[in-house]
């Protein structure tokens, strides 16, 4: 039996860069790069730890919580799916609260406004009550509970607390982040009856950006906070320079840590073999968690139910479902009506029903033979009495009366508000140029993700100008969740954007003109809105045609001024200045003024001064008016600062609650948005503290700009979308507002303060913060050898440093192949040493040239034992561009597989000679060896929801050179890859252009290429080396792709698309090799999804090309593959006899130059 095929077979399998007897060659794609542009000098110090607390939470093990496919990682309606874990738990049917030691507890200040972009209101938050103290249940006998112990529920001396991770630039922000932190806890404490006796790693980050650049776990912009349950569950998040917003995020996270412990406690005690909350929806997990972090049911939740029931769309599946659905996977229905349930569970059935729930969670998995565990509404069945259609029926009445009450009593409706139709996109933000003519909005694209910034003239909606989108070098980031940040005046606009961790604000010119419409000469038809254009009828067509043209952009890159990110730009009257609220380095915000007329290098003017948050703002002819929560109540209010005289803001409203959004028209009348009841509306300030309600929607009103003839665009909640409406003047109330009960003197309230004294520097190599990872492998043996692999990795506690070790035996400990490996991505450059061992297999060309062509070429491989030290570094340009290096120096030897060299010594079986002691003859032994490699990658791909790229183009460029300087032998070789993506606006429908060449040099140690036909030429049958190996390439695919789901609906799969294209190319030995085996094919076929599983089935037809070796087939060829979805490269591929598998490389790309498997 000839050992090298599977030992082949084992190396494509077991190694990620394995290819048999060559380069394998498939398309690859250039990986996007976290760039690490800050330095953190972390320390952390223990909070509410007692004395006897049992350490630092050990990873979830066999409890973690996995979410479902799909589910949002955080509080905004584009997060990515994040991993997290949430549950609570108190004792069944023990309802009462034990008062703390005098001086123990706290009430939490202040309610908490929404998270992200959308105007934030403080919820009506539960009474906390008196928080609970520690005591042991005891059974009737005097002792602990038949279960086992019972659990803390107040905070003693086993109290686990927190573990405050910060870093030394961000103290400031820590000593306020630490007593909300413990705020918090306390809180949470009073409402589980439960003191969890774990250390939970509480990581705060200062900024945004900053939080965005974790090692922690992965994160993408949309996410707030991350919980992990897959390490010592780390809680993660930034402050954000906003006190409340950090304040709700913090107790949405730390009621994820509460549950996870409690219900840990709960399945030890009940000796539960498995997990409870894998028995419950997702809705009841992230809803209870949105539940005690607005303290009930907030204002902006229920309006978006109410919403969800009165407003449904149910073309676009907008509707209201029952209360045991899942439904879409989302933030509305996950979150905020997961929210609402879990509010109509306390209302119906009693305060600390919620906790009930948790504290008979193990009946979920603690079946038996005779009892079999119970489903979540067999649960609740269980709990509440009521069958699930009577809950079901229960909820569905109590959300009606709550919803069309609150619907009913609006005096304005939805036909009263004139809305804009032609919109790309979803609508995240909107402002007008002061005369109302011209409208920004930002949005995004559902199909790509993709935010842009789109200029309209309403009366001509669908003639629209981009003025930029993201995802691209130099816009990576519009920051679609975090309010407008953008500004328009008469002829300038200006935005921000995110580069390289830090904001710049962009400044540019632009024209705009506008004439009538005509048709045949003559003019349209005016429509009814002389302000918008809806086209109904007969007649489409708009009546005006409107032209824009962009000038010169000039950037401001805020990061010379020491600030990381700027929000609510606002042109001053005579357009001459830019207003924004910027954070600084240490983490706070402040109003910001910047002279446009003094070039880029000006320095922008710090206006306030203070540690208190600012959020949105608006420049009218009587100052800068903006919100603040510089107030002795915690509200955001509104004040006005007059830049040019110096003199301290006016504080301009004093109610308790939020305002938000304000605008000042032209004509100096200043309007804001503020919660009335769970309404929206739009508030006018009239003078001397007075306030005017201008409308009663039954939803919502957001971002108010200025309109032709003192009318107001909004953003207008319906049907689950912000939608731009014009707001007329004759259409608004007057619904006086009582005044607010404070003085506009009284001074704000001291943000409270914690000193981080006794805080330890972190030490990522002290054994008590390196997490070791599980030890994977699995080994056999038998009369061909043994195999067998082992996998190992431990990390800090932040990530930022790791040792890997992997290791494989194949068949024999000769044929061993492994690497140890030390990486440092702590800092921008990541780097890495270690030790390895490397094996790889070639058509060996003296072999080739001695068998004159009689001897199968599976019969002339040598192997290459590579072993010594390797380096690598790896520098990101930008998040789309990275360099990367890898130097590998040691020694080299070579050998033929036993099988190899019995067919090759005699001349019996190979019909030529004695060929193996020629081989032998000619091998030096060890031999010293160098080897260099080097990439560069560029990656700007958008990909559709579905996971499948839509636009974009990928790049990867990579060379390696060996040299063995003491034998004079030189060789490498060069490889390219590319491809572009086309979008269609039809779903995820796309063109693909891809293509790729590559070429070796060297004599005797050049490498050839195996290409798989599966991925380049579909034309030739998978296997055929006389069409797919040779030392040269060139291939290149023109792919049409269609999603067939509108078509073909299966339950179980995620998507069913149709492909159609044709591939070029060729391999050969030369140039002349490579045309005389020019390849030119059609295909057809398609792809399916079926969870992270890709499934392909090609057909394709080779054409005729009068080339000189013929062509690869005269008949279809059938290609088929399973791979993962998102990954480059296939599990398994079929092609008659021969099948071999190839995943897609692993960054980084230049460790393909020494990492082991056949080349």
């Amino acid at each position: 039996m000839n050992r090298r095929i599977p030992i082949a077979a084992l190396l494509c399998v077991l190694l990620s860069e394995a290819a048999l007897a060559q380069v394998y060659v498939i398309p690859r794609r250039a990986y996007r790069s976290p760039v690490h542009t800050y330095e953190f000098d972390w320390k952390h110090l223990d909070i509410l730890v007692g004395p006897n607390a049992e350490g630092v939470a050990p990873p979830a093990a066999h409890r973690a919580h996995q979410q479902a496919p799909g589910a949002p990682g955080g509080p905004l309606p584009t997060a990515p799916t994040v991993p997290r874990t949430n549950t609570g738990d108190n004792p069944a049917g023990n309802s009462a609260q034990e008062l703390l030691p005098e001086g123990a507890g706290s009430t939490r200040s202040g309610d908490p406004g929404t998270a992200g972009a959308s105007t934030e209101d403080g919820g009506t938050r539960l009474d906390p009550g008196p928080l609970s103290v520690p005591i042991f249940l005891p059974s009737a006998d005097g002792g602990t509970t038949d279960a086992g112990s019972a659990y803390a529920r107040s905070l003693g001396d086993k109290s686990g607390g927190v573990r405050f991770y910060f870093y030394e630039n961000e103290r400031e922000v820590a000593q306020y982040a630490a007593p909300q932190l413990e705020d918090a806890y306390r809180y949470l404490v009073g409402r589980f009856k439960f003191v969890p006796t774990q250390t939970f790693p509480y990581i705060l980050y200062s900024s945004y950006q900053e939080f965005l650049q974790t090692n922690i776990t992965p994160v993408s912009e949309g996410t707030l906070g991350v919980t992990s349950t897959q390490g010592n569950l780390e809680l993660t998040l930034p402050y954000l320079g906003d006190h409340r917003q950090f304040g709700e995020i913090s107790s949405h996270e730390m009621a994820h840590q509460f549950t996870i412990q409690k219900v840990r406690f709960l399945a030890d005690r009940e000796k539960v073999g498995g997990d409870p909350l894998n028995g419950m929806p997702l809705w009841f997990i992230e809803g209870l968690a949105e539940f005690y972090a607005k303290g009930g049911l907030d204002p902006e939740g229920e309006m978006m139910v109410r919403d969800l029931l009165v407003n449904p769309d149910l073309a676009r599946g907008y509707a209201f479902l029952d209360f045991w659905s899942p439904g879409p996977y989302g933030f509305l229905w996950i979150y905020k009506v997961g929210q609402a349930r879990c509010q109509f569970l306390e209302d119906t059935y009693g305060e600390g029903f919620i906790q009930k729930v948790l504290d008979n969670s193990p009946k979920l998995i603690s079946g038996t033979d005779k009892v079999p565990h119970l489903e979540f509404d067999g649960l609740l069945e269980l709990l509440t009495g009521d069958a699930p259609q009577t809950i079901a029926a229960r909820f569905e009445d109590w959300l009606k009366q709550r919803s069309y009450r609150a619907y009913l009593k609006s005096e304005q409706n939805t036909p009263g508000v004139e809305l804009l139709r032609e919109r790309r996109g979803i609508v995240t933000a909107l402002n007008s140029r002061p005369d109302g003519r011209v409208l920004m909005y930002r949005s995004i694209i559902p199909e790509t993700g993709e935010s842009q910034l789109i200029l309209v003239d309403p009366r001509a909606p669908e003639d629209t100008r981009k003025v930029q989108g993201d995802g691209v070098p130099g816009y990576e980031s519009l920051h679609p969740v975090f309010g407008r940040n953008f500004a328009l005046s008469d002829d300038r606009l200006a935005f921000v954007a995110e580069a390289l961790a830090r904001d710049i604000l962009y400044v540019q010119r632009y024209t705009h003109s506008i004439k009538a419409a005509t048709r045949d000469g003559t003019a349209a038809p005016p429509t009814r809105n002389a302000y918008i254009n809806n086209p109904t009828g007969l007649y489409k067509e708009a009546p005006y045609e409107v032209d824009f043209e962009l000038g010169e952009r000039v950037a401001w890159p805020l990061e010379r001024h020491g600030l990381i990110a700027a929000h609510s730009p606002a042109f001053s009257p005579d357009g001459k200045q830019l207003a924004f609220i910027g954070l600084n380095e240490r983490g706070t915000r402040d109003v910001y003024v910047l002279p446009l007329d003094q070039g880029p290098d000006a320095k922008p003017q710090q206006i306030t001064h203070d540690v208190y948050a600012e959020r949105s703002l608006t420049w009218g002819a009587a100052g800068i008016v903006y919100t603040s929560d510089a107030t002795s109540h915690g509200y955001y209010n509104l004040f006005r600062i007059k830049p040019e005289n110096g003199n301290p803001p006016e504080r301009l409203t004093t109610e308790a609650r939020d305002h938000a959004d304000p605008t000042v028209l032209p004509n100096g009348r200043l309007f804001f948005v503020a919660y009335d009841q769970s309404h929206s509306d739009l508030h006018e300030y009239t003078g001397g503290g007075s306030i005017v309600r201008r409308t009663d929607v039954a939803t919502g009103l957001f971002e108010p700009s200025p309109a032709p003839d003192g009318n107001l665009w909004t953003l207008f909640h319906l049907s689950g979308e912000r939608k731009p409406a014009l707001m007329r003047a004759q259409q608004l109330l007057s619904i006086p507002v009582p005044a607010g009960s404070q003085d506009r003197t009284t001074p704000p309230s001291p943000l409270p303060q914690r000193a981080l004294e006794g805080a330890e520097s972190y030490n990522p190599f002290a054994w008590k913060n390196i997490d070791l990872g599980p030890i994977l492998g699995f080994a056999g043996g038998g009369g061909g050898g043994f195999y067998g692999q082992v996998a190992a990795s431990a990390m800090d506690r932040l990530r930022n440093h790791a040792l890997l070790l992997q290791v494989a035996v194949y068949g024999s400990f000769d044929l061993t192949d492994g690497i140890l490996l030390y990486v440092d991505q702590s800092r921008r450059t990541t780097w890495g040493g270690g030790l390895f061992q490397s094996l790889r297999f070639r058509v060996d060309r003296s072999l080739v040239q001695a068998a004159q062509g009689q001897i199968p070429l599976s019969y002339l491989i040598s192997g290459e034992r590579f072993f010594g030290a390797t380096g690598l570094a790896r520098y990101p340009l930008s998040t789309f561009t990275f360099l990367e290096a890898n130097l590998n120096i040691g020694g080299a030897s070579y050998f033929l597989d036993p099988s190899t060299a019995f067919i090759l010594n005699l001349q019996e079986l190979n019909g030529v000679g004695d060929l193996y002691s020629q081989w032998k003859q000619s091998q030096p032994g060890l031999r010293f060896q160098t080897e260099v490699s080097g990439a560069f990658g560029y990656n700007t791909l958008h990909y559709h929801y579905t996971g499948v790229p839509t636009s974009g183009t990928s790049f990867l460029a990579e060379v390696t050179a060996g040299v063995q300087p003491f034998h004079g032998e030189f060789f490498g070789n060069v490889r390219l890859d590319a491809e572009r993506y086309f979008p269609i606006p039809l779903g995820s429908t796309h063109f693909m252009l891809r293509g790729g060449a590559g070429t070796s040099f060297g004599g005797r140690f050049a490498r050839s290429y195996y290409l798989s036909s599966f991925d380049t030429l579909r034309g030739v049958p998978f296997g055929d080396t006389n069409w797919l190996l040779g030392q040269h390439y060139l291939y290149s695919t023109l792919e049409l792709r269609v999603p067939l789901d509108a078509i073909i609906r299966i339950a179980f799969l995620n998507s069913i698309m149709g492909v159609a294209g044709f591939d070029l190319g060729g391999v050969g030995g030369s140039l002349r090799d490579m045309f005389d085996r020019r390849v030119l094919d059609a295909a057809v076929g398609i792809n399916v999804g079926l969870g992270p599983i890709l499934l392909r089935l090609h057909f394709a037809y080779p054409f005729d090309t009068k080339a000189a070796a013929g062509r690869p087939d005269t008949k279809w060829v059938t290609q088929f593959s399973i791979g993962l979805a998102g990954l480059e490269g296939y599990m398994f591929k079929q092609r008659g006899g021969t099948r071999q598998t190839k995943q897609g490389p692993a960054p980084p790309v230049s460790l393909n130059a020494m990492r082991g498997g056949v080349r």
